[in-house]
Formats: C-alpha cells, structure tokens, sequence
C-alpha cells in the first residue's frame, strides 16, 4: 500500500544533505546556479534556463539538478533533453557539462528522474541505480538511496533499512529520508522498528522527526 506522500519539507532536507559549498563569484556572467535550481524545483524555470542549469561547474549541485528536474516533466522540450543526455547526445547541447554529466552520480540521478517520469520500460534505469548500491564512494551510494526512495518501489525497503543500519553517517541520514520520501506503510513500519532500536540516539531523533513530517506519527 503506497500512501503518496512527499513532503516538500523532505525535499529541501535532501538538497540540503547533498548540497555543496558554493559561493557564486561576484560577476554578471557567472549564472545563479542556486536560484536556477530552485526555479527548477519548483516548475517554474524557461528551458533555456534549465539548459543554463546544466553547465554547472560543480558535479554535487548538478547532480541536485538533475533530481530537481523531475518538477519540469510538464515541458516537452526537457523530456526531450533526459532522454537526449541519456544517450549522450552531445551535439544537441554543447554547452552542457558533459565532462560531469558522464560522471556516475549524476547518472544515477537522471536515471531516477527518467523512471520517475515514465510509466513503462524503465528496467534499464533501474538496474543503472541499483548496480551501485554498494559502491565504496559514499555520495555514489547515498545517490543511490535517494533514488530509491524518490522512485517508492517497496522492493528497494530491505536495502534501505540496510542503509540506516550502517556506519556511515551520510548514508545513514539520507537513507532515513528516503524512507519517509517513500510513503509507503511498509516503510513507514521499519522506520518505527528503527525508531524504537535506535531511539536513544541521533538516528532515534531524526527517524521521529520524519515519522512525524512524512507520516503524521507521533509516539
């Protein structure tokens, strides 16, 4: 049973986890990335400034982007620019950075964004995320999670809760967040397993938190 919530409040948390330290250089120029990228969060940037979007010299915040990018599915052009980075097409938008774009976290955000948009043959995205979840990097993995939980297959519930058991602090936030991200009773009932196991601690504080934004669960 899936409950269908996503929380804007979860959202901001999870470009908030992934974000870099950037500082905009003091020059017309140079884009505002940032407000770019929330233009793009909320639906409302041109396509000439999601491809301005794309040229961000910094692979963490692109890869934001490109999760971001999930709220333009209204517009036809930048359904037509997933797939086109997808394939590598190169020659469409040249000033893209493609240098980053090949990279492997931003792969796997795209690849989570296609899934999401489309209804069928999204197995080839799936298997891109999922091929890394055990990757040593730890923004590689915690690309990983954060997909799984926007994409809200129950299937993927065991890895995350494997995920919020393990020792890395990054990838232990955000796989907590992927779970509330889910909205599924399934998930919503290991996070409080989670909770009461973890209940002393940060984990405890942050699975309540959550539970709480996601799921309207109180103890």
């Amino acid at each position: 049973m899936c409950l269908h919530i996503k929380h804007p409040s979860i959202i901001f948390f999870m470009l908030f986890l992934f974000s870099a330290n950037h500082v905009s250089a003091n020059n017309e120029s140079t884009p505002d990335y940032d407000q770019l990228r929330e233009k793009i969060t909320f639906g409302k940037a041109t396509f000439a400034e999601v491809r301005q979007a794309l040229t961000e010299p910094n692979v963490v915040n692109l890869t934001n982007t490109l999760h971001a990018l999930y709220s333009m599915r209204w517009h036809r052009a930048v359904l037509h620019l997933y797939q086109n980075i997808w394939d590598r097409k190169r020659e469409k938008y040249p000033e893209l950075a493609w240098n980053l774009l090949e990279k492997i976290p931003p792969r796997i955000a795209l690849a989570s964004t296609i899934n999401r948009v489309r209804i069928f043959n999204t197995e080839e995205f799936k298997a891109l995320i999922r091929s890394y979840k055990y990757s040593d990097h730890e923004f590689v993995r915690a690309q990983v999670v954060v997909s799984l939980g926007l994409n809200g297959d129950p299937v993927d519930i065991e890895y995350l809760v494997k995920m919020v058991e393990s020792n890395n602090h990054y990838v232990i936030q955000t796989a907590i967040t992927s779970l509330a991200l889910m909205g599924h009773v399934k998930a919503k009932e290991e996070m409080i397993l989670l909770e009461e196991k973890y209940r002393s601690g940060p984990r405890g504080e942050l699975l309540r938190e959550l539970l709480k934004t996601a799921y309207r669960w109180e103890r």
